[in-house]
């Protein structure tokens, strides 16, 4: 099953910590919040996860290679400009009739 984790917004609610880094990017401890979500999902049995990037998603490249060494499928597709939900899925290929799709939700007084 594919796992669609839109990561591609600016986090606006949380700035300042969002100017120079990414939400799905920002540790919980010591660990990024997007890698607990990946590891959480591949121990669910998700096969196939897709990232939908957009705004510092150069910030996302080392990450994604630590996780394909690790075993873990992870793909990306990028937005030009913010697509929204639906833009976001309509860019996965190859998407099939059963996914999941997820948001990174941090609430500020959690920083």
């Amino acid at each position: 099953m594919t796992a669609l984790i839109l990561a591609g917004g600016k986090g606006t609610r949380l700035e300042p910590f969002t100017v120079s880094i990414p939400k799905p990017l920002m540790p919980l401890g010591d660990t990024p919040i997007l890698e607990k979500v990946i590891k959480q999902l591949s121990a669910a049995g998700i096969d196939r996860i897709v990232l939908s990037l957009g705004h510092m998603s150069q910030f996302f490249v080392p990450f994604i290679d630590r996780w394909r060494r690790a075993g873990i499928e992870v793909e990306c597709c990028y937005e030009e400009t913010p697509m929204g939900t639906a833009g976001s899925i309509g860019l996965v290929p190859d998407l099939g009739d059963d996914f999941v799709v997820m948001r990174i939700f941090v609430a500020p007084s959690l920083c």
